[in-house]
């Protein structure tokens, strides 16, 4: 990654940004059910195996930093949050995110399906992914 940021370093203009986007380390997917104005909270996915990657990215941000090929310019945290109509996108949305991918816990796609089921018509999956993002000046 330190390879990918010293390119980009190099394509920059004076004064442009980099932003940078990824997981926040601590706080992991949640995946709850919204109706009308209520979230009731299913589980909390799992991502054990993305933990070196994020340890990775974090190390290559602040050697590029440290080198001087950027300044930080600021770090903020920010949330993401999709919307499923119904349990079975959840595999889809759930395959479409680059290995290692999130997974259930022992009992929450059960979970899952269970409140679903007891739901009232027109709720909705909401699966909300905090990130941190770094803006790297050139």
């Amino acid at each position: 990654m330190v390879h990918a940021l010293r390119r980009a370093a190099g394509r920059l203009h004076a004064g442009g940004t980099l932003i940078s986007i990824r997981p926040h380390p601590t706080r992991r997917p949640l995946v709850a059910i919204v109706t009308g104005r209520r979230r009731l909270p299913v589980a909390t996915l799992l991502e054990t195996a993305f933990e070196r990657n994020l340890d990775a990215a974090e190390s290559a941000l602040r050697r590029v930093v440290e080198e001087g090929a950027f300044s930080l310019a600021g770090v903020r945290s920010a949330r993401f949050r999709t919307y499923l109509e119904r349990p079975a996108q959840m595999r889809t949305y759930l395959e479409l995110i680059y290995p290692p991918r999130p997974r259930f816990p022992r009992g929450g796609r059960a979970r899952l399906y269970e409140m679903w089921d007891a739901a009232p018509r027109g709720a909705r999956i909401e699966v909300t992914e905090s990130l941190i993002l770094n803006a790297l000046r050139r």
